[in-house]
C-alpha cells in the first residue's frame, strides 16, 4: 500500500483513489470505498493522502495550461514557479519520505520494520493548507469555467493578490506568497525596465502592460496610461512618472538632431545615463518596497529631465510658446479680442440676413437656430489674423503673431476623443476642476474652442489638459469682452438718443413721442449702465490684476533659468490651477450667475435693436401713431422683462461675490496646490474683496442703484 500512496502523491494514478472527478474538478470521494480490507481509520488517513494527490495533479495540469495559454507574462511566470519550484518541493518531499523508508530511518520506521500509515501521512501534514492555497491561486489566475475566460487575472491583479496574501497569518502561506511575489515583481519589473530604459513596449504581453498605444487620425499614435493595469502599490504620481519617462524617451528618439560628432557625444552621455538607470533598477529588492520603488522612479525621472530632455526644449521656444499663450489665449493683446468679436458678429449678421431672420427675431435666444459651419468659424479667425497683420510695421516681424497664425485654430467643439495627449500629467489641474458652466457658445451660436496645436517636443510641458484649460479661460474672457462691447455699442448706435438730443428739428408731436420713448427707456439705459460698469470692472480686474500678476510670477520663474521639462510642466499646471481659482472659474454658483447675465445681455441688446429698428420705420409725422402698434408694444414689454432679468442677474453676481468674500476670507483660504519637487510658488493674491471694493466705490460715486 505504501508504494501506492507515494505513487499517488507523485501524481500517478492509483487503485486506492478513484479517478472519476472531471478534469479541473476535485472529487469529494478521495478513497475508493470498494477497496477491500480498509478500516475506518485507514480510510480516513488515505482520504488525506487522496486529497493531496488530487490537488497535486490538478495544480500541475492547471498551471501547465496557464503557462501555455495565459496572455499575461507575469501570470505565466507565477504558474511556472508553481510548477518548477513549489510542486517540485512537494515531489522532493515524497522522495525524502521514500528514502527514509528504504534506509529504515527510525523517525518513520518502527519495530519489526513496520511503517505506520499515520507516520507517512503525518510527514505531509504541513502541505495540506499550502496545496489548498496553491489551487485557489491557480484558479484565480485562470478560472476553470471556460465561459469566464474574460475574468482571467491580469499581471497587476496577481501582484495585488499575492501582496494581500502576505497578511493571512500563516507562516507557510506567507513564505509561499513572498516567494511568488518576488517572481511576479521581477517579471513585472522586466517589462517596466524596457519601457523605462528604452521607451519601448514589451514585445510579449503588451496587452497586459499599463501603457498602450492610442491610434489617432489627427497625427501619430500616442501613449496612454491604463491605471487598472498598474499594481496598487504604485502611487498615482509614480504611475504618471512611469508614463512620462517612457514617452519622453520615445520623443528623444524622434527628435535626435545635430551633427554626427554631437550625436556621438550625446550617445556616450546617454549610454552612461542608461547604465546608471539600469543600476538603480537592479538595486531594488524583492518583493518591491513601494517607497523604494517610488524613490527610484522619481530619481530616474529627475535624471532624465535634467540630463536629456533639456536638449529638446530650447529656452527661446519655451518663451515663444508662453508669450503666444499670454498674448492670444489670455488676451494680453487686446486688439485680438476686439477683431475676433467683431468678425464673429459680422459673420453672424450675414448669416441672419441670408436666412431672413434679421428683422424677425424678437430676442437673442433664437440666434441658436443660426447654424454655423466649420469653414465660417475658421474664416473669422483668418480675417482676425489679417486685421492684426495690418497693424504691423514692415520693418518689425511679429514672431508671436506668426506662430499663433500657424498653430492656432478656432474649432467647433465636438469633444475630440482622439486628440494628442502629452507627456505632462494634469494632477494640479485636477485639484481645481472647472465649473460645468460653459462660455464657449457665446461668440458663435455653436460651441467653439480657440486652441493651439502643441507639437512634440513642446508637449513635454504643455499638455492637452493645459490647452483645454486655456481654451476655457479664453472663452470666459472673450464672453466678458463681447458683452461689454455689445452694451457699449448701444450708446453709439441709438437713433432715439440722437433724436432726443436735437429737439429743435422735431415737431411738437414728434417731440412728445421722443420724450415718451425716452422716459420709457430710462430704466433700460440705467440697467445697461450698471451692466457695463460691472463688466468693465470685472474684466479690468481679471485681466489687469489677476492674470497680469499671476503670469508675471510664473513667467519670471520659468525664464529665469533653464528648468527641466518635468519641473516646468508641474509649475505650469500649478499656475493654471491657481489662475482658474482666483478668476472664479471653479465656482459653480458664480459662473452660473455670470452665464445668466451674459445670456440676458444678449437678449436685451437684441430686443433693444429690434425696438429701435421698429421705431425708425415708424412714421413720426403729424397724426402718426404707428409707434404704438401691437408689435412695438410687445417688443417694449419684452425689453422691460429682459431689463429686469439683467437687474436680477447683476444682483445675483454681487451677492455671490459677497458670499465668496466671506468663504475665502480674502486670499487667506487659498487653493492648496502641491508644488513639491519645484521651487515655484504661485501668486497668492486675488481676493474677491478687491473687486467688491471697486464695485461698491462705483455705486457710491455713480449713484448706481442696481448693483447692491
Amino acid at each position: 500500500m505504501l508504494h501506492e500512496v507515494l505513487l499517488a502523491l507523485s501524481g500517478h494514478p492509483s487503485p486506492l483513489f478513484p479517478a472519476t472527478a472531471p478534469p479541473g474538478r476535485l472529487s469529494d470521494a478521495f478513497v475508493d470505498k470498494d477497496f477491500p480490507l480498509l478500516s475506518s481509520s485507514e480510510a480516513a488517513l488515505l482520504a488525506t493522502v487522496g486529497k493531496l494527490a488530487s490537488l497535486h495533479r490538478q495544480i500541475r495540469d492547471h498551471a501547465t495550461r496557464i503557462v501555455s495559454q495565459h496572455h499575461s507574462t507575469i501570470c505565466r511566470a507565477v504558474a511556472a514557479s508553481l510548477l518548477q519550484t513549489h510542486l517540485a518541493r512537494f515531489r522532493k518531499k515524497i522522495l525524502d519520505v521514500e528514502s527514509q523508508i528504504l534506509t529504515k530511518d527510525t523517525a518513520i520506521v518502527g519495530a519489526y520494520n513496520i511503517v505506520p500509515l499515520s507516520a507517512v501521512v503525518g510527514e505531509f501534514d504541513e502541505w495540506s493548507r499550502r496545496m489548498d492555497w496553491y489551487w485557489t491561486l491557480a484558479c484565480f489566475i485562470q478560472p476553470l469555467d471556460t465561459s469566464a475566460q474574460s475574468n482571467q487575472a491580469t499581471g497587476a491583479g496577481i501582484i495585488d493578490r499575492l501582496r494581500s496574501e502576505l497578511q493571512t497569518g500563516f507562516p507557510d502561506i506567507e513564505t509561499a506568497a513572498t516567494e511568488l511575489s518576488c517572481i511576479a515583481d521581477k517579471a513585472w519589473l522586466k517589462q517596466v525596465s524596457v519601457w523605462l530604459l528604452y521607451g519601448l513596449l514589451p514585445s510579449h504581453g503588451a496587452e497586459d502592460f499599463f501603457v498602450s498605444v492610442q491610434e489617432s487620425a489627427e497625427g501619430p499614435p500616442s501613449y496612454v496610461l491604463r491605471r487598472e493595469l498598474l499594481p496598487k502599490f504604485v502611487s498615482q504620481q509614480t504611475g504618471s512618472s512611469l508614463l512620462f519617462i517612457g514617452k519622453s524617451l520615445h520623443q528623444v528618439k524622434q527628435h535626435a538632431q545635430g551633427s554626427s560628432a554631437s550625436r556621438i557625444v550625446r550617445g556616450n552621455e546617454d549610454a552612461a545615463l542608461l547604465d546608471a538607470h539600469l543600476q538603480s533598477l537592479s538595486s531594488l529588492s524583492f518583493p518591491l518596497i513601494p517607497a523604494s520603488f517610488s524613490t527610484t522612479i522619481s530619481s530616474i525621472r529627475s535624471s532624465l529631465s535634467q540630463k536629456v530632455l533639456q536638449r529638446l526644449l530650447p529656452p527661446d521656444e519655451i518663451k515663444l510658446v508662453l508669450s503666444t499663450l499670454r498674448q492670444i489665449m489670455l488676451l494680453d493683446r487686446g486688439e485680438f479680442a476686439v477683431f475676433l468679436i467683431s468678425e464673429a458678429a459680422e459673420r453672424l449678421d450675414a448669416r441672419q440676413v441670408e436666412q431672413g431672420r434679421y428683422l424677425q427675431e424678437p430676442s437673442g435666444r433664437d440666434l441658436r437656430g443660426v447654424m454655423m459651419k466649420e469653414g465660417e468659424v475658421n474664416e473669422s479667425l483668418s480675417r482676425t489674423w489679417k486685421s492684426l497683420t495690418s497693424l504691423q510695421t514692415e520693418d518689425l516681424e511679429d514672431v508671436v503673431l506668426e506662430f499663433a497664425r500657424e498653430n492656432m485654430r478656432l474649432e467647433i467643439d465636438t469633444r475630440r476623443a482622439g486628440a494628442r495627449p502629452s507627456t505632462s500629467d494634469g494632477t494640479a489641474l485636477d485639484m481645481a476642476s472647472l465649473s460645468s458652466t460653459s462660455f464657449n457658445d457665446l461668440l458663435f451660436p455653436v460651441p467653439t474652442l480657440l486652441t493651439m496645436q502643441i507639437c512634440s517636443p513642446l508637449d513635454l510641458f504643455v499638455s492637452r489638459a493645459d490647452m483645454d484649460r486655456y481654451s476655457a479661460l479664453n472663452a470666459y474672457l472673450l464672453s466678458l469682452r463681447r458683452a461689454h462691447m455689445r452694451l457699449s455699442s448701444l450708446w453709439r448706435e441709438s437713433g432715439s438718443r440722437r433724436a432726443a438730443a436735437n429737439p429743435a428739428r422735431l415737431s411738437a408731436e414728434a417731440k412728445q413721442i421722443a420724450q415718451a420713448r425716452s422716459a420709457s427707456q430710462r430704466k433700460v439705459w440705467a440697467t445697461c449702465s450698471a451692466a457695463v460698469f460691472l463688466l468693465s470692472e470685472t474684466t479690468a480686474y481679471f485681466e489687469g490684476e489677476l492674470i497680469s500678476s499671476s503670469w508675471d510670477t510664473f513667467y519670471s520663474w520659468a525664464t529665469a533659468q533653464h528648468h527641466d521639462p518635468e519641473t516646468l510642466a508641474r509649475a505650469h499646471q500649478s499656475f493654471l490651477a491657481a489662475l482658474s481659482y482666483v478668476m472664479l472659474l471653479t465656482d459653480a454658483a458664480y459662473t452660473r450667475s455670470l452665464r445668466d447675465l451674459l445670456a440676458h445681455v444678449d437678449a436685451l441688446v437684441a430686443l433693444f435693436g429690434r425696438l429701435q429698428r421698429l421705431q425708425q420705420t415708424t412714421s413720426l409725422g403729424v397724426g402718426g401713431t404707428d409707434f404704438l402698434d401691437d408689435e412695438e408694444t410687445e417688443v417694449s414689454r419684452e425689453l422691460d422683462r429682459s431689463r429686469k432679468r439683467v437687474d436680477a442677474a447683476l444682483k445675483d453676481i454681487v451677492a455671490r461675490l459677497r458670499q465668496l468674500d466671506h468663504e475665502r476670507l480674502g486670499a487667506a483660504r487659498y487653493l492648496q496646490i502641491d508644488t513639491q519637487d519645484t521651487d515655484f510658488e504661485v501668486w497668492r493674491g486675488g481676493g474677491v474683496d478687491r473687486l467688491l471694493m471697486k464695485l461698491d466705490f462705483g455705486r457710491m460715486t455713480g449713484g448706481d442703484e442696481y448693483i447692491v
